[in-house]
């Protein structure tokens, strides 16, 4: 049967007595993935005094949005191939040198090429990054590793929500929102003094060679929850590159002001894995995936259609608390179905969300351009409903096939 792989990988099982222990891989792991998220995190809400400064319009600031995606693209193709000819450790360091360059190209924004090239390259080495810790993580953990990938998504949280605060704090103290990425750009340099000598093992040799094993076809459900995860990664980003554009024009608030306050999506998803990271030892990802989707709706249904700023500002909260774990459980429950190839599913999960990052930032950039970022915001609402049914699916499927994994 096609999920006999996951024997030893399953990240659902949560009755194992294997305790979880956090090494300098780990740590590391945990440092560079809250270095990514914030600098992916900080490109919306400094996105209002970018287009000020530059007079970009919404569709022109979306191909900043989108523009990692196609690095992402790229990485998705070719990045399994790369990791298994260089190794995790120089996919790890380098990916992270080239976060720092992309986005350091960014603050050219005058020059348009310049910027977008910039944010390519970050896409392209953020999502190499990205697939090699949690590759990495994935393979250290074990079965244990629903308990490491939500741990890395709330470091990834607790970086991400420093982002609006030190933009809009930035900007009121007159130094301007490219301090903030000078910022973590030396933080990066500081993670590579201190752990430049922690070794980041491939995943252990099996029967089948290494490119045999990883040519081999992923299992259907492993695609079923990666299109979950094209939806999720919409629906994520969507509310974060342009929720300080939707509270700023459609909700009332000043810039400055609109900035600050996506803090609170930041904190709320903080707080939910943090409450998931506890939920993961006692349910299993099917149960929690379900639960967050139906409080991510409620959320942003409030945010959107709320008849008053402050009803705005909770449901924005209430949205980050249910957005938060929709992608460490949905990420789980894929590689726990591909264990013994993970490094290409997550190459395979990389091509997937990142062509949505290329498709989801530009639709509701034209649409705000057509109608309003009013209307065009609710397009997420959309995502969701179709990642809902997406997942009922998906669950079924899981608990027919491979009723221990569910």
């Amino acid at each position: 049967m096609v999920y006999s792989s996951c024997k030893q990988g399953d990240s659902m099982h949560t009755s194992s007595t294997t305790p979880f222990r956090r090494d300098r891989l780990t740590w590391l792991g945990y440092f560079l993935i809250a270095y990514l998220a914030y600098l992916q995190a900080a490109v919306g809400p400094l996105m209002p005094f970018f287009r000020a400064e530059y007079g970009y319009g919404y569709l022109e600031a979306s191909w900043h949005f989108s523009a990692p995606a196609v690095g992402g693209i790229v990485t998705g193709i070719i990045g399994a191939r790369l990791v298994l000819r260089f190794g995790r450790r120089a996919a790890i360091w380098l990916g992270s040198a080239g976060m720092a360059l992309g986005y350091m190209l960014l603050m050219y924004g005058g020059l348009l090429p310049l910027s977008i090239g910039g944010m390519i390259l970050a896409g392209f080495a953020g999502t190499l990054l990205q697939s090699a810790t949690q590759s990495a993580l994935s393979d250290r953990h074990g079965e244990r590793r629903a308990y490491a990938l939500t741990e890395l998504n709330v470091s990834a949280s607790l970086a991400a929500l420093m982002a609006p605060f030190l933009i809009s704090s930035f900007e009121q103290l007159g130094v301007g929102w490219r301090a903030a990425i000078y910022l973590f750009v030396v933080y990066f340099a500081l993670l590579w003094l201190i752990f430049r000598r922690v070794r980041v093992p491939m995943p252990p040799q099996s029967e089948d060679a290494p490119a045999q094993r990883q040519s081999k076809p992923l299992p259907p459900l492993f695609w079923a929850y990666a299109l979950v995860l094209i939806l999720i990664i919409a629906i994520e980003w969507s509310i974060i590159y342009w929720g300080a554009d939707f509270l700023e024009r459609a909700v009332g608030f000043e810039r400055t002001t609109a900035s600050g306050l996506m803090t609170f999506f930041f904190i709320a998803a903080l707080i939910g894995r943090l409450i998931g990271s506890r939920l993961t030892r006692r349910y299993r990802s099917t149960t929690l995936l379900i639960g967050a989707m139906f409080l991510a709706i409620g959320g942003f249904a409030l945010l959107w259609a709320a008849p008053t700023p402050d009803l705005s500002v909770l449901g924005l909260f209430m949205a980050g608390l249910g957005t938060a774990n929709l992608f460490p459980q949905a990420i789980s429950l894929a590689l726990g179905i591909a264990a013994e190839q993970v490094d290409a599913a997550n190459a395979r999960v990389a091509l997937s969300v990142s062509l949505s990052l290329l498709v989801a930032p530009q639709l509701l950039g034209g649409l705000a351009d057509q109608i309003g970022i009013q209307y065009a915001y609710g397009t997420v609402l959309i995502f969701q409903f179709i990642a809902l049914l997406l997942i009922v699916l998906a669950n079924w499927a899981l608990r027919r096939r491979a009723p221990a994994l569910a």
